[in-house]
C-alpha cells in the first residue's frame, strides 16, 4: 500500500570529538535517553509510525505541519534534557539533526515497515542538516501554514540517490504559537485545533480548558480524529473524568485498533482503576504493536507485581531498564521488587541507582531507608530518612518511622518532633498515635499517652496491638 506522507529523520550527531570523549556506558543511557524523549514526543503529535534503526529514528505523520512542529519540538525537548537530566547534564551537548520531506511512502507486506523514495530523500535532507536544526525540501515547504514559521533558505544541492538533479533545502527556524493563537476560529481545520492543543503540552496551559476545548474542536470538525481522541483522554483522566476518558479511548481503538499509545494510556486507566485482567490486555496489545514501548514494559511489570507474579515482573523490569537504563522509577519499583524476592543486594543496588538519577525523589529515599533498616544498618536508614522528610516536610511515614529510630535511640525530644509533625500531616494514622503515646508514657505523662493510645484504638479498633497499649517500644 503506498501513501504520500510527512517522512521526518533524526539523528544523534556520533562521529564528532563529544562522542568519542564520552563512555560507552554512559552513551548507551544518552542514546536511550534520546530514544525516549523522541518516541514520548511522537505520540502526541499523532504520528503514525515509527522506526528507530540503532543510529537514527524515522517518523511518518499524516500532517506536514504535525511532522515540522514535532521536530521543532524534539530538538527543544533534547536541548533542555541535556541541562536537566543527570544522565547527561555531566557530558557535553550532543547535537541533533532533523530533515523532513513529504512523499511516496509504501508499506511493507505485513505492516512491518515503510519503504519508498520520502524515506531515502528524507534520510539525506537531515545528513544535510547544521547540528540543533531541522531542514526541509520545497515540498514540505509548500505544503506548510507559512505564516505560523520563520524559515531560511539553506541552498540548493544533490542529494545522493535523489530523482532530482538538485532539491533546495529550507531551515525551519521556529514554530509562532502566537500567530497560530491569533487565528479566528472559524478559520482553523481540525489539524489546527490539534496542533493548537498539542502547542501548549509543557507551558502554563497545560491540562487547562484551553486545550481541552481545542480537542474537542478538532473532533467536532472530525469525529474519526484518533489522535484527538487520545490525546484529550490524557486530559480528561488527569481531570478525573475516568467515565468521559474511557470513552474516547474505546472511540480511538475502534478508529485505529493498531494505535500503540491508545492501548498503553487505556491500560493505564484500567489498572488504576483495578480493572487489571483488561490492563493486561491492553499493555501486551500495545507491546504487540511496539515491542520496545518503555512505558507499556513498566506499566505491565507494575501489574504483574500487584498480581504476585513476581518473576514475570522482574523480567519485566528487566526489559524496561534494558531499554531505558536511566529510568530512575522503574528502579525504584524494581528494588520494591527485589525485596519481595528477597534479594535484598540487588535491591540496594536498584535504590542507589534510582537515587543517582533522581536524588530528589523523597520516596525513593524514604524506601531505600526502609530496606537499610531491615538489614540492621540503623545509622544509613537515619540518614535516609532524614533526607525524606527534608525534601518532603510533610512526609508523615518518614516522620513516624525518624521518630521510631530516635525513640529506640532514647533521644526522646527529637522523636516527639518527628512524631509532632507526622501528627500534623497524618492526624488519622493510629500506628503514628501509637507510637507517640509509648514515647509520652516513657516520660511519665500518663493523661497525654492514654489519650493518643485511645485516638490509635478508635482509628483501628479491630487491632488487638492498639487495644492492648502494651508498654514496649513500636515498630515502624
Amino acid at each position: 500500500m503506498s501513501r504520500y506522507l510527512a517522512v521526518l529523520f533524526s539523528d544523534l550527531e556520533r562521529h564528532t570529538e563529544v562522542w568519542q570523549r564520552v563512555p560507552r556506558d554512559h552513551m548507551v543511557g544518552l542514546v536511550a535517553e534520546y530514544r525516549y524523549l523522541a518516541e514520548s514526543l511522537a505520540g502526541s503529535y499523532g504520528c503514525v509510525y515509527r522506526e528507530w534503526s540503532g543510529d537514527g529514528h524515522m517518523f511518518l505523520f499524516e500532517n506536514v505541519d504535525a511532522a515540522v512542529q514535532f521536530g521543532l519540538k524534539l530538538v527543544e525537548g533534547w536541548s533542555i534534557a541535556g541541562r536537566e537530566l543527570p544522565t547527561l547534564a555531566a557530558f557535553p551537548h550532543v547535537a541533533l539533526r532533523v530533515g523532513c520531506h513529504f512523499g511516496e511512502c509504501t508499506q511493507l507486506d505485513g505492516g512491518d515497515g515503510w519503504i519508498g523514495r520520502g524515506n531515502a530523500i528524507a534520510k539525506r535532507v537531515e545528513s544535510e542538516a547544521e547540528p540543533d536544526s531541522v531542514y526541509v525540501t520545497a515540498t514540505v515547504l509548500d505544503l506548510l501554514d507559512l505564516p505560523v514559521y520563520e524559515i531560511e533558505k539553506f541552498g540548493s544541492l544533490a542529494l545522493k540517490g535523489d530523482y532530482a538533479e538538485v532539491r533546495t533545502l529550507y531551515r525551519v527556524v521556529s514554530f509562532k504559537q502566537a500567530e497560530l493563537a491569533a487565528k479566528p476560529p472559524e478559520a482553523l481545520s481540525a489539524d489546527e485545533w490539534f496542533l493548537r492543543a498539542v502547542s501548549l503540552i509543557g507551558t502554563e496551559s497545560e491540562w487547562s480548558e484551553e486545550e481541552a476545548q481545542c480537542y474537542r474542536e478538532a473532533l467536532c470538525l472530525r469525529p474519526e480524529y484518533a489522535e484527538a481522541h487520545v490525546n484529550y483522554a490524557i486530559l480528561l483522566r488527569a481531570r478525573g473524568d475516568v467515565t468521559e476518558a474511557t470513552r474516547h479511548y474505546q472511540e480511538a481503538l475502534r478508529l485505529r485498533p493498531d494505535y500503540p499509545e491508545a492501548h498503553y494510556n487505556y491500560a493505564a486507566l484500567l489498572a488504576a482503576r483495578g480493572s487489571l485482567a483488561g490492563a493486561a490486555e491492553h499493555y501486551r496489545a500495545a507491546l504487540r504493536l511496539r515491542p520496545d514501548y518503555v512505558d507499556a514494559h513498566h506499566g505491565l511489570a507494575n501489574l504483574l507485581a500487584g498480581r504476585d507474579e513476581l518473576e514475570q515482573a522482574a523480567a519485566g523490569y528487566r526489559e524496561t531498564l534494558r531499554l531505558r537504563p536511566e529510568y530512575a522509577d522503574a528502579r525504584g519499583n524494581y528494588a520494591i521488587l527485589l525485596e519481595r524476592l528477597g534479594d535484598l543486594e540487588g535491591a540496594g543496588e536498584q535504590y542507589r541507582e534510582a537515587l543517582r538519577l533522581h536524588p530528589d525523589d523523597p520516596v525513593a529515599h524514604y524506601n531505600f531507608a526502609l530496606l537499610l533498616e531491615s538489614r540492621d544498618d540503623v545509622a544509613a536508614a537515619e540518614t535516609e530518612y532524614r533526607e525524606a522528610v527534608r525534601l518532603w516536610p510533610e512526609y508523615g511515614e518518614a516522620h513516624n518511622n525518624l521518630a521510631v529510630l530516635f525513640q529506640l535511640a532514647g533521644n526522646l525530644d527529637e522523636a516527639e518532633l518527628h512524631y509532632q509533625s507526622a501528627l500534623a500531616t497524618r492526624p488519622e494514622d493510629p500506628e503514628a498515635h501509637f507510637n507517640y503515646a509509648l514515647l509520652l508514657r516513657a516520660r511519665g505523662d500518663e493523661a497525654d499517652a492514654e489519650r493518643h493510645f485511645q485516638i490509635a484504638r478508635n482509628l483501628a479498633p479491630e487491632s488487638t496491638v492498639f487495644r492492648s497499649a502494651l508498654d514496649r517500644p513500636a515498630q515502624s
